[in-house]
């Protein structure tokens, strides 16, 4: 009664345990199958009744039988024998549990010893019979056995034990409260074994979600406190008849046998659901991983791991050969390179997949003195062929012969035989026999194929266990109970409450003041009670021409290192002051201006106003902040060349450039990776300092702010930034782009070991916000893939095809100049792509031909309108609104009328103004992933 432990294996226990999948001499005959016994052919020579297992075929000396119920049984007769050994294996382990519930397989097995109503103390009616038993349990499936003197009362009374406890064992809450005690004690002896805890630790790092990550054992905590209903149910639900397979061997009649096995399970039903079945699938590793255990006592122990295919793989023959070729005393590589020399006291390469995908494990013991990084280096260069040592093909002659002649060895005790079977009771037994048959066929050629595919880096797993002196824990205390815990809370102070206020442009209106400060700063508040008597202040800076601002290097940085301070106030006083003023500021910058936001109460701004001046003024701006600044991103962009959406970019760059006649230096220009890391490099901090000292000044300048605005705040405003003039500074001139004609084209951007890909449509035409087809084309864009999941391409893409996570389109366009886009963008799997772009082009050809219904019509506009309305009940986007209208010279009475010619769009008007500027065929289309069939196609340059 014992979850299967990994003992640390030394060569011999190594042959040992390959013994049962050694070669079979037949596998390299011509010709017919040896005859079956007399014994088999007559229990297949049965007339077929209700309930009786009829034969499924016959290999090795095994025969096959299922029962109608689903129960699977193997026979494996042999007079020769003295003993007789049955054996019963659930397809359920440690894979099969849930969290809260890990250790359970193994538990539920103890529990199956403690008997039926109809069978009671079994260990003593076992010891009456003379019958050795036990149960061991896997990651991936539970077996029961007993052996015994060949008698036939005593397999009448096996067979009608395992078929009475399939069904009808007590799992008892009683048993349980004893039984886990025992349970715990063999995992507190486990965690007493250096290699059982290291192995442990190991395998909880090599997999993030596969169950094959935890021991089988389980948790101390899920053996303490798992309920009785859940072992029940677990028990009901993977104990029965179509998940089990019974095993006879040794001395015993073969028809008599499958007769009794037919009275005795034939009857037995399954549950009217299905057997659950795991679906979880280990993603694969991407990157060395390495775990410590510290403990007193033991011995230095390294423990590689690897991920490796299920055992069913043909790999899976090659992997063993390449074990047993570096494991084997005297001729391994391991034995002779570590061993031999006395560099480590045993070393080893050992394990298969399982069910699933599983692994393999190189593992090195070491003297206390060893030098463990020199010893650790040469075992990973040998396991992972960076020794300088090829194979021989006398090692592999030699790995042949063993394995033929363990072979040979196992088929002389069909009894222990069906003990490896049953430890792949997860798959199909045939597969042992398979595994033998490929061994002889191994070449040195597929050891190193293995090799070179598995035993890899970033698929590697290490642990190093380090005996120490003490031993070092951190346990987490248990939190006391809740009630006592919040038993004395007072709760925090309240804060003042806001007044309830309806943002619609009408009560905006009544409370917003706009005017011009005498510095001729616009000034703009909107007064209102807030919660904590907040406010929120934007505050926009303005100056230059686009194309002349352009050429200065470090415009963006300006703003990046203000938070440095200035020569009266440090980056860690700027810090530590507005946390104890309860405030937030922000600067942000770029070629023609600067925007501050600051978050504040009304008894702090006025102060953090005073601050924010200061470091606008008078920024410090140091070296060492630039230099770090820079690093961090020149590094950025390093990191982003294999991005989706840079590599996209990067495919469509040429076209944009080309249609719209610019080069290098032109503001339009869009830059590669590299242009934009020489323009970065090129960057000095003389030149951020000299386009402050030349442009930052507040010579055209506008406030809003939004909230409890304090008395005065306009007259701070102009005391603090009024003066603040630089009258030789060029003046802002506003930039109107104009549309360009950008043909339609195709380009598919290879991205590599990318899991998802991106797609991006886009069609540049002249419109703007004032322009009369512009609302009717933002209700259709809405329509088509906008706000919630009901647009057109979600419906097509995400729920009925199940193809995207998210796609959407956005209409954008000016209010000054006619440079209008929209843009439909989502992402998907890479196998998908032509179907995506299929589905896409099919919703574009339907709103043109079919338009839209009044119905779509409707829910877009509530939407939009809503969505309005949320956006003017924001603080923070309200002053940003402000300083927008301030730029367009809105005031809120024309956004009520805006809103009213929302509301007064026709389906008429959005059909009409879609089909009049959105050219189906007009779009420049990229994708970016990694789209395997395009594996040749150079990246970029595809075009339809």
């Amino acid at each position: 009664m014992s979850a299967v432990p990994l003992k640390l294996p030394h060569t011999l226990a190594l042959a040992a345990l390959l013994a049962c999948t050694s070669a079979p001499t037949w596998a390299q005959r011509a010709g017919p199958a040896a005859p079956q016994s007399a014994p088999v052919s007559a229990a297949k020579a049965l007339p077929a009744r209700a309930g009786q297992a009829q034969f499924v075929r016959e290999l090795g000396g095994i025969s096959e039988y299922r029962l109608p119920n689903g129960l699977q049984v193997l026979l494996f007769p042999d007079d020769a024998q003295s003993t007789t050994t049955v054996n019963i294996t659930y397809r359920v382990g440690s894979r099969h549990e849930s969290p809260g519930e890990y250790g359970m397989a193994h538990l539920l097995e103890h529990l199956m010893f403690k008997g039926t109503p109809r069978h009671r103390d079994l260990a003593e009616v076992f010891a009456k019979r003379g019958m050795r038993f036990n149960g061991t349990t896997t990651s991936d499936r539970t077996n029961y056995f007993s052996n015994f003197n060949a008698d036939p009362a005593t397999l009448d009374f096996a067979l009608t034990l395992e078929a009475d406890r399939m069904l009808n064992s007590f799992i008892a809450k009683s048993d349980l409260d004893k039984e886990m005690t025992v349970v715990r004690n063999e995992y507190e002896r486990g965690e007493n074994e250096p290699f059982q805890v290291l192995n442990k630790r190991v395998l909880g790092a090599a997999y993030d979600w596969h169950n094959y990550g935890h021991d089988t054992i389980g948790p101390k905590s899920d053996i303490e406190n798992v309920p009785i209903e859940k072992l029940q149910a677990f028990y009901k639900r993977f104990y029965r008849p179509d998940n089990a397979t019974l095993m006879v061997a040794g001395r015993f009649d073969a028809a008599r046998t499958l007769t009794r096995i037919s009275q005795l399970f034939g009857g037995l039903r399954n549950p009217a659901t299905p057997v659950p079945q795991p679906y979880t699938v280990e993603p694969p590793q991407d990157g060395e991983r390495t775990v410590v255990v510290r403990r007193i006592g033991g011995q230095p122990i390294l423990l590689s791991y690897y991920h490796v295919p299920a055992m069913a793989h043909p790999d899976s023959a090659p992997l063993l050969v390449l074990g047993l070729m570096l494991s084997l005393q005297p001729s391994g590589q391991l034995y002779k390179d570590l061993v031999e020399p006395k560099l480590a006291l045993a070393a080893g390469l050992t394990g298969l997949g399982g069910a699933d995908p599983g692994g393999i494990r190189a593992y090195a013991v070491l003297p206390p003195d060893a030098d463990k990084a020199a010893v650790e280096q040469r075992l990973l260069d040998i396991v992972e062929g960076r020794s300088g040592k090829p194979f021989e093909e006398s090692e592999l002659v030699r790995v042949r012969d063993l394995a033929l002649m363990s072979y040979r060895e196992q088929m002389k005790n069909p009894e222990a035989l069906i003990q490896q079977i049953s430890s792949l009771g997860a798959t199909d037994w045939r597969l042992l026999f398979q595994l033998m048959e490929d061994i002889p066929k191994v070449t040195l050629a597929d050891v190193e194929r293995v090799r070179k595919a598995y035993l890899r880096p970033a698929n590697r797993t290490l642990g190093r266990y380090l005996p120490a002196e003490q031993a070092e824990r951190v346990e987490i205390p248990a939190a006391p109970p809740l009630d006592a815990r919040l038993a004395g809370l007072q709760g925090p102070p309240k804060v003042d409450e806001g007044e309830r206020f309806d943002p619609t442009p009408a009560h905006l209106g009544e409370r917003t003041v706009m005017r011009r400060l005498p510095s001729g700063i616009e000034f703009m508040a909107l007064n209102k009670r807030t919660r904590a008597n907040t406010v929120q202040l934007e505050m926009q800076l303005r100056w230059g021409e686009r194309n002349e601002t352009f050429r200065h290097r470090g415009t963006d940085l300006v703003a990046r290192l203000m938070d440095e301070g200035t020569p009266t106030l440090s980056k860690q006083a700027l810090q530590d002051r507005l946390v104890q003023l309860r405030a937030n500021l922000s600067i942000s910058s770029e070629d023609q201006g600067a925007t501050l936001r600051i978050s504040a109460e009304r008894d702090t701004l006025l102060e953090v106003l005073r601050m924010a001046a200061d470091l606008m003024q008078h920024p410090l701006l140091p070296q060492d902040a630039f230099d770090r600044d820079q690093k961090a991103s020149l590094a950025g962009l390093e990191g982003q060349r294999q991005d989706l959406e840079t590599l996209r970019q990067a495919a469509v760059r040429e076209h944009y450039n080309r249609a719209r006649g610019v080069k290098l230096g032109d503001p339009d220009y869009l830059m590669s990776i590299d242009e934009q890391l020489a323009q970065l490099k090129a960057t000095t901090l003389e030149d951020v300092k000299a386009f402050h000292a030349q442009y930052w000044s507040a010579n055209d300048a506008r406030v809003a702010v939004v909230g409890a605005v304090p008395e005065g705040l306009d007259k701070a405003v102009d005391q603090l930034f009024g003066a603040w003039k630089k009258p030789q500074a060029p003046a802002y001139v506003r930039y109107e782009a104009k549309a360009d004609h950008i043909p339609p084209a195709r380009f598919d951007a290879m991205a590599k070991d990318k899991a998802n890909a991106a797609m991006r449509w886009r069609l540049d035409f002249a419109l703007n916000d004032r322009d009369p087809d512009y609302l009717p084309l933002m209700m259709a864009t809405h329509i088509l893939g906008g706000g919630s999941l009901e647009n057109r391409l979600s419906v097509s893409i995400r729920q009925k095809a199940g193809l995207s996570y998210g796609v959407g389109a956005s209409l954008s366009a000016p209010h000054f100049g006619d440079d209008a886009e929209l843009v439909i963008g989502g992402t998907f799997a890479p196998q998908n792509r032509d179907q995506v772009l299929a589905l896409v082009k099919e919703e574009l050809v339907r709103m043109g031909r079919d338009g839209i219904t009044e119905a779509e019509l409707a829910r877009a506009k509530s939407d939009i309108l809503a969505s309005l309305r949320q956006g003017r009940a924001d603080d923070g986007n309200l002053a940003a609104a402000m300083l927008g209208m301030a730029e367009r010279g809105d005031t809120w009475k024309t956004v009520a009328e805006r809103d009213a010619a929302l509301q007064a769009v026709t389906v008429e008007q959005v059909n009409a103004a879609w089909r009049k500027r959105i050219a189906t065929d007009g779009f420049v289309v990229s994708t970016a992933g990694d789209f395997k069939e395009e594996a040749k196609t150079p990246p970029a340059t595809k075009k339809d």
